[in-house]
Formats: C-alpha cells, structure tokens, sequence
C-alpha cells in the first residue's frame, strides 16, 4: 500500500536545519553539504527527514536503511523491503512508499510554453494551447508533475524522453499514455499550494499526509 507524505519546510527555510543533521544518515548528511546554498540544504535536510520518518513509520529498522542509487540514479534501499520516491521544491518535500516501484514529484508553476514545445509531446503542447491563457500555467504544471513522477517510477530520470509517453489532462485528473512498461500505472494529482503533486503508482490512490519538522 503507499504512503504518501508532504513535509511544510517553511520553518527550515527560516532557519534550524542544521538541528536536523545528527537524525540523517551518512548519505543524506553527504548530499544535504554537497549543496552550495543553504535554502537547497534546508530543503535536502528536509527532505532526508521525511523519508526516516516514512521509513520509521513502516517499521524499516534504521540498520536496514543503507542507501544505494541504480543505475538510472534513482535511490533505493540496499536491502530492498519498500521503494521509495522523493522530492522538494519551494516550501514542500514530499516522500511516496510502496510495495511496488512508485515515483512523485512536486513542483512550482515554472514550466513555460517555450519549455513544452522543446521536450513535451505534441498533443500535450495542443492541448495547453487550446486553453484560455489563465489556464496555461496550471495545465503546464500538472504536465511536468506527471511526467517527473512516471519517470522517477521506472528509475530512468528525464533519460526517458519527456516526449516519449502523453499525460491527457481531464479536469478531475490526468490519464498516462505510454509503452514503456507493461506495469498498468497510474497518476494521482494533489493540490498543494503553491505547487502541485503528482504520484504515479500502481497501488490505489493514498492520502496525502503533511508533517513538520520536529
């Protein structure tokens, strides 16, 4: 069954992030100080956080949570158990955990027309130009949400080819075109201000949990 979590960074933004480093593992603490700005710490930091508590909360001892990255650099557990999936940006981290191989993404509304004609499908770029300009920036968000969150599922990042599958937006979700995998997935979208969330999972639609720092 997966979990689904959003972790308010807000606080860390502000300050304290360092408080959470002794909690993170060896690998996070690495990645958390590769970075050069202390927002994109915060946000790591974060991020890390979250996904400790997610694995505390399906009963992964912390001796079996060694991290790895495959071959595509999508992280996963050495000694398997669960799949996992993060991510952050702007005030939000979101952490996803399944049974099966599961991708999310959350998002600020960046993605431009110019950037969907470059790497989006032709018949999702028609579908955003055939809306009033008020919708454009949402339509284009919910389409680069959906299409990280399909590609971190399989583990092959923006490799994939963004204009390799379609994401049909309806206006109570989004469908998944693709032949990539034989895997039925499917993509839930959450609302979460002032970004978006996308899940792409083969298990039934989980709840969106939102946490704080402690």
């Amino acid at each position: 069954m997966v979990q689904l979590y959003a972790l308010d960074l807000q606080p860390l933004l502000a300050g304290g992030w360092e408080d959470l480093m002794p909690q993170l593992s060896r690998w996070r603490q690495k990645k958390v100080m590769s970075l050069c700005h202390d927002a994109d710490r915060a946000r790591s930091a974060g991020a890390g956080w979250l996904l400790d508590y997610a694995l505390t909360e399906a009963g992964i001892p912390r001796d079996q949570r060694a991290i790895r990255l495959q071959p595509g650099g999508k992280p996963e557990l050495v000694r398997g158990g669960v799949h996992f999936s993060l991510s952050h940006a702007g005030p939000w981290a979101v952490c996803a955990l399944a049974d099966t191989p599961v991708g999310v993404d959350v998002e600020l509304p960046r993605c431009t027309m110019a950037t969907a004609r470059r790497f989006f499908a032709p018949a999702e770029v028609a579908q955003v130009e055939a809306l009033p300009e008020q919708a454009r920036p949402d339509a284009l968000l919910r389409l680069w949400t959906a299409k990280e969150a399909f590609t971190k599922a399989l583990g092959q990042g923006l490799s994939l080819g963004l204009s390799s599958f379609e994401v049909r937006l309806r206006a109570d979700g989004a469908d998944l075109i693709q032949r990539a995998t034989d895997l039925p997935y499917r993509l839930e979208e959450y609302p979460l201000l002032p970004s978006r969330v996308c899940l792409c999972t083969v298990e039934p639609r989980p709840a969106l949990r939102i946490l704080r720092a402690k």
